[in-house]
This record gives structure tokens, C-alpha cells and sequence, in this order.
């Protein structure tokens, strides 16, 4: 499989960016998860990012149908201290919770999780989030 020697890589948060900006329904449900940790020895600095994209369909008398799973993603990254502490203080420094965006932490690990409800929702989250997503996605080239 010659795909797999041109070092390919999906840019995960582009491509919902793309998904979201080329579909034609404004029910599209994601959540996002970014998970930093430093607990484990073989890789002290390791980051999992989980990404859940839906499409339902809205009925007045039923409610909101799900229709659809579109994408259920997940990478896993050994980071170096560095882009560890990078994103880090990203998280730290520019998210705000809401009702959109949860923070925890622990002495181990850093978890961010970000939903949409809907087409504008997910625009904000790339307008506010834009830098967080794309250093992600640029940790490999």
C-alpha cells in the first residue's frame, strides 16, 4: 500500500472543520475530548484526543432524531515535554469553561472536553479554539 510510505496525516481537527462547513444540516453534534496525561513510564508525556461527530434529524413532534454517527476518531500522541507543556498551558491559559467547554484536572492528567449542538456552536469552538486544534493536528508533519 503505497498510502501508508507518503507519511500521511489526517488533519483530524480540519477535517471536521470540513465536514461541519460542508454539510447541509444544522444538526451536527460533536464532542470533542483532549486528554494530557503524565502518569505512565513508557511515555511520561502522552496526549489522547477523541472526536465524536453526529447528524440528526429534528421532528417538531418526536424531537431530535438521531439519524447518523459521522466520524468517531481517536489519536494518540507521545508528546515531548515541550509540546506537553505547550498545550498545556494552551488549556490552561485560553479556555474558559461553560456549558460548552469542561476542564479537570488531576496531578496526572489535564482532560478538556468541548461540545456543539448545532452549526454555529462548532464555529465558535474553532473561533475561540482554532490555535489549540491546529498546533494538535501540526504535531506531525
Amino acid at each position: 500500500m503505497t498510502f501508508m510510505n507518503n507519511n500521511a496525516n489526517i488533519k483530524q481537527f480540519q477535517l471536521i472543520k470540513f465536514i461541519n462547513e460542508n454539510s447541509s444540516d444544522d444538526h451536527v453534534i460533536s464532542k470533542i475530548t483532549i486528554v494530557l496525561r503524565r502518569d505512565k513510564i513508557e511515555a511520561p508525556y502522552y496526549m489522547i484526543t477523541k472526536i465524536r461527530l453526529s447528524s440528526c434529524i429534528d421532528l417538531p413532534e418526536n424531537g431530535i432524531i438521531h439519524a447518523m454517527d459521522i466520524l468517531n476518531h481517536a489519536r494518540r500522541h507521545n508528546l515531548t515535554e515541550d509540546a506537553y507543556a505547550e498545550i498545556e498551558s494552551m488549556i490552561k491559559d485560553t479556555c474558559i469553561e461553560s456549558e460548552s467547554v469542561k476542564i479537570s484536572e488531576t496531578d496526572e492528567q489535564l482532560k478538556m472536553v468541548l461540545m456543539s449542538r448545532n452549526d454555529d456552536e462548532i464555529r465558535n469552538l474553532f473561533k475561540n479554539y482554532g490555535k489549540l486544534f491546529d498546533k494538535i493536528d501540526n504535531l506531525i508533519d
